[in-house]
């Protein structure tokens, strides 16, 4: 009996799973760096809206008028805020979440008194009026939760809420412990009444940075 038609048959039985192992692993590959693409947009999406309104002059004018309420009055122009900084707040951000206990990030957010709500309705109007604004923060509204891909399902916006808590961390660690001038007291306080009206808006309350 000739063997090569069963050797031919054996050689294409293996070639072919062979091939199918590459592509179910391209698969997963392609699948795993789609999620990290829409995980870095979300987070790019988010360090854009934040920044658009942070340096938003009406918003800034409606802080500034609380902020003058209460006896700090600003001595020159109030600086932006930059991409890069925020990217520097939230890596920094991750970092003290994991260095500094629960207990002691909950007496600094109870001290760091921001806000009232008569100002949060303002800055809800002019986000709502806002085109870009509101536009913006819809995409994000419209992305993808990807819940089944995180351990926690707390937060509807899992990588937003993420984004947004460190942020949040830093923002109250640098008011508890450092001593700012007028310009730069005023400009952290405007990037964490942003983030913190932000993280409202998704309901990121409570939940792991």
């Amino acid at each position: 009996m000739d063997k090569k038609p069963l050797i031919v048959c054996a050689v294409v039985l293996l070639v072919m799973g062979s091939l199918s192992n590459v592509v179910g692993y391209q698969s997963v590959k392609s699948s795993n760096q789609q999620i990290i693409n829409e995980d870095i947009n979300q987070k790019e999406l988010l360090f854009q809206t934040i920044l658009n309104i942070a340096n938003n002059k009406e918003i800034q004018r409606i802080i500034l008028k609380s902020q003058m309420s209460r006896g700090i009055l600003p001595t020159s122009e109030i600086p932006l805020v930059t991409k890069n900084q925020l990217r520097q707040m939230y890596f920094l951000g991750l970092i003290l979440s994991k260095v500094i206990s629960k207990s002691r990030i909950q007496s600094m957010v109870q001290k760091y008194q921001l806000f009232n709500s008569e100002m949060q309705k303002e800055i809800t109007t002019v986000l709502e009026k806002d085109k870009i604004l509101n536009t913006q923060i819809t995409q994000l509204r419209d992305s993808k939760c990807d819940c089944e891909n995180v351990n926690t399902i707390e937060w509807r916006f899992p990588i937003i809420c993420s984004v947004l808590n460190a942020l949040w961390i830093f923002n109250v660690f640098l008011g508890d412990n450092i001593n700012f001038g007028d310009i730069g007291l005023i400009a952290l306080t405007i990037t964490g009444i942003i983030i913190f009206i932000i993280i409202v808006i998704f309901n990121c309350v409570g939940g792991e940075p």
